[in-house]
């Protein structure tokens, strides 16, 4: 089954329907969906779809003329292949559009790796004439670094032709939970914690089985796709694996200050910020500051892993390859198991975080930035904010037990410390196993927001 993607469907729709020339870059990172979407959208609408690789320009040539002469049913080309991206355009030219001629250059990098005069040549054709014309054309592309700097960025001689651009992301919670056909509860929560919100991923998960048997039979197993996901998508994209796996290791141990990844890395401090800003333009991880600081201006700032498959992995599988290699996944297990409750508490407040950009009528204000809030010796799970001061607080309870009146009471001394905000606060606990009645009573009276796990 196809799965949420409404949005950029709706764009797709209007801008096939649109009556002008239609240049659109769409970009995501790996397995993220692009070309099951593309596929999808344009299944019952007359197209040519090129998927590059590796190979050389003649190569790459030779299938696209087979492509054109099945599209336009002409055998000549079919026996006598364009030898270059200048040839392919000209011929473009010369054939008659019946209904707008939909074009996908579908990992649009490796084309311009092997020949890099390709956005010029594109850029000279569409200002000529393709612009003209009733064409709608797409280049996609997986490498983020690239779609961005050579396509997207001002430096790029496409920069200024495009009429549209979409970054495909990753599900959110709700989408994942759809697609794995579970309800709010513990087993959906442990497989985002493992599977994570890639599309990719989330269609090996056997929602049927438990995490644990998914865990051995997807992930450890040396022949297994997931197993080797992470260093095939990192060598994919990176130069240095090597220096890229350490300070992803870092930051998996909790080492989430650039200082603190520098002493367990043995990196240069430099070399370390270099590293971080890449993987952060690939999505894989991110930079975050209290909800109420500047992003800019914050020296307070961590580094997190965004994906929770590679989250999962670096914690998880990196450090013990050497056991599962050796035929001891049973000593790996164990060390998941032992560990695997604290691991999904961190999964359980993104969720909670994300429940309520999805449903910000919950806050009682308009607020401007939602996140974490933390100093030297304190943290609060959830804050939202705005310049007027006004602020939500929260905290995320994961565990067995119901959520008593000292939590909240805990949360009102910790909402004492930040700076910035009006001493009238609201406040939000969620819970995985509920409330205790006390703390039902007061909720009612001090008007505490109350969401449990099975609720959202």
């Amino acid at each position: 089954m196809f799965y949420n993607r409404e949005k950029e469907m709706k764009i797709l729709n209007e801008r096939l329907q649109s009556k002008k020339s239609e240049l659109i870059v769409f970009y995501g990172r790996r397995r993220v969906g692009k070309t099951e979407l593309i596929r999808h959208f344009f299944k019952n609408h007359s197209h040519i779809y090129f998927m590059a690789d590796q190979r050389n320009t003649i190569e790459q040539l030779e299938i696209v003329s087979w492509l054109l002469a099945e599209h336009f049913q002409d055998e000549y080309i079919s026996s006598n292949p364009i030898r270059n991206w200048e040839q392919f355009f000209t011929y473009l030219k010369s054939r008659n559009f019946s209904e707008k001629l939909v074009l996908i250059f579908d990992e649009f990098p490796y084309l311009v790796e092997s020949s890099p005069e390709l956005p010029s040549i594109i850029q000279r054709h569409w200002d000529n004439w393709l612009k003209k014309r009733s064409m709608f054309f797409i280049l996609c592309g997986s490498s983020m670094s690239f779609m961005e700097k050579k396509v997207l960025s001002y430096k790029s001689p496409l920069y200024g032709r495009r009429t549209g651009q979409i970054e495909l992301r990753p599900f959110n919670y709700i989408n994942a939970a759809e697609m794995l056909g579970l309800k709010p509860s513990e087993k959906l929560i442990q497989f985002l914690g493992v599977f994570g919100n890639i599309p990719a991923y989330l269609e090996l998960a056997n929602p049927g089985k438990s995490i644990w048997q998914n865990i051995m039979e997807q992930i450890i197993p040396v022949d297994r796709f997931l197993h080797n996901e992470v260093r095939f998508l990192l060598m994919q994209e990176l130069r240095t694996p090597q220096n890229y796996f350490a300070i992803m290791r870092a930051i998996s141990r909790g080492k989430v200050k650039i200082n603190e990844i520098v002493q367990s890395t043995q990196l240069d401090r430099g070399i370390v910020g270099k590293y971080l800003n890449n993987l952060i333009e690939l999505r894989i991880i991110e930079r975050r500051v209290p909800a109420n600081e500047n992003p800019l201006k914050s020296r307070k700032g961590i580094y997190v892993i965004k994906d929770n498959f590679f989250r999962f992995w670096f914690r998880f599988i990196y450090p013990y390859l050497t056991y599962i290699e050796d035929g001891r996944a049973n000593i790996v297990m164990q060390k998941i198991k032992a560990d695997f409750s604290t691991y999904l508490g961190n999964i359980f407040e993104e969720v909670c975080r994300e429940f309520l950009k999805q449903n910000p009528d919950i806050i009682p204000f308009d607020y401007e930035r939602i996140g974490a809030w933390w100093d030297r010796n304190e943290e609060i799970d959830i804050l939202a904010y705005n310049k007027n001061g006004e602020t939500l607080i929260g905290e995320c309870k994961f565990s067995n037990k119901k959520v008593g009146v000292n939590i909240l009471d805990n949360l009102k001394r910790k909402g004492k410390l930040i700076e910035g905000c009006n001493q009238e606060k609201s406040y939000i606990l969620f819970s995985k196993c509920g409330f205790t009645d006390d703390m039902k009573t007061i909720a009612g009276k001090e008007n505490v927001i109350l969401v449990q796990l099975s609720d959202m």
